[in-house]
């Protein structure tokens, strides 16, 4: 069990994800939008942080280099749906685990990244 962080101002995928890795006894906590996700990470610890690349208030890159600046251990995966090459490239640069597109294939797809990304 590990304890998740998700980030996404769509409630629909947000719920999707947080239901998804529920079922498997992860410890998942929301979070609407970037700035959210960030205090979030002030108040408690987390393993893995799965986070929307275009939100509100402060982005999943943004996101991502708060993160690893402030806890490098964690790992996290960068979801969008406006993915391209560069934005995928600069979230692996950041220190990202791992880029999915959305839609997500499924809920397969997402436990079997999230499964590496936590046995990391």
């Amino acid at each position: 069990m590990a304890r998740v962080l998700v980030a996404d101002d769509e409630p629909g995928i947000r719920e999707f994800v947080g239901d998804v890795l529920r079922l498997d006894d992860h410890d998942v906590v929301e979070a609407e939008d970037g700035r959210v996700a960030a205090r979030k990470l002030d108040e408690r610890g987390f393993d893995l942080v799965i986070t929307d690349l275009k939100m509100p208030h402060l982005d999943g890159l943004s996101l991502v280099k708060k993160v690893k600046a402030e806890q490098p251990e964690v790992e996290i995966i960068v979801m969008t749906a406006h993915g391209t090459v560069d934005s995928a490239v600069d979230a692996m640069k950041l220190g990202a685990f791992d880029y999915l597109q959305k839609p997500l294939g499924g809920p397969d797809e997402l436990r079997l990244v999230v499964a590496r990304a936590i046995e990391r």
